[in-house]
C-alpha cells in the first residue's frame, strides 16, 4: 500500500490538507513581514546601549585624567571637542524608534546623558575661557573634577539601571 493510495482513501484528509498549508502560508508571511522590523528595533537597542557605554567611556576617560594634572585651555576644548562628537551621535540618533519610552527606557536614558554630556562641555567650555593663556589652579581643576564626578555617577546609575533622586535644591525643603 503506497501513500498516495492511503491519501485517496482518506477524503477527509484533503481538507486537513489544505488547512494546514494555509496555516504555514500565514506563519511564513507573518515572519516574512515581521522578522525585518524585529531585526531594526534589536540594532537600534544595541546601538543606544552603545551609545550610552561610549558617553560613560568619555566622562570615565576625563574624570580619571583630570586629577593627573593641571589643565590648560587648549586641553579643555579639545574635551569639548570631543564630548561634542558624543553629543551630535546622540543628537543623530532616532531616540523615539525605540520600542520603550518609560521612565527607565534607553530613550529617557539616552535623552538624560546628552543633556549630562552639554553640562560638561559648558563647564569645559566656560573653564577654557577663564583660564585662556595660563594654566588651570588646583582648585579650578577641582571644581572641575567635581562636575565631572557628578555627571559621571548619573550616568553610571542609569546605565546599570539604579533608581535616580531628584536633586534638591538649597533652600527648597519640603
Amino acid at each position: 500500500m503506497n501513500t498516495v493510495t492511503w491519501l485517496e482513501a482518506h477524503e477527509g484528509l484533503s481538507g486537513w490538507a489544505q488547512f494546514a498549508g494555509a496555516m504555514l502560508a500565514l506563519v511564513v508571511t507573518y515572519l516574512t513581514a515581521f522578522i525585518p522590523i524585529w531585526n531594526r528595533k534589536r540594532q537600534l537597542r544595541k546601538a543606544a546601549a552603545r551609545l550610552l557605554s561610549h558617553s560613560y567611556e568619555v566622562l570615565e576617560s576625563y574624570q580619571r585624567t583630570t586629577p593627573k594634572f593641571l589643565p590648560e585651555s587648549l586641553s579643555l576644548r579639545g574635551g569639548v571637542m570631543v564630548i561634542t562628537g558624543v553629543i551630535d551621535e546622540i543628537s543623530r540618533f532616532p531616540v523615539y524608534e525605540l520600542d520603550d519610552q518609560g521612565s527607565r527606557s534607553l530613550a529617557r536614558h539616552l535623552v538624560a546623558v546628552n543633556v549630562s554630556l552639554l553640562h560638561i562641555r559648558l563647564v569645559f567650555e566656560s573653564m577654557a575661557v577663564n583660564i585662556e593663556g595660563r594654566i588651570a589652579t588646583f582648585e579650578e581643576r577641582d571644581i572641575l573634577l567635581e562636575a565631572l564626578n557628578q555627571q559621571l555617577e548619573l550616568v553610571r546609575k542609569m546605565i546599570a539601571g539604579e533608581e535616580l533622586e531628584r536633586p534638591v535644591w538649597p533652600g527648597a525643603e519640603t
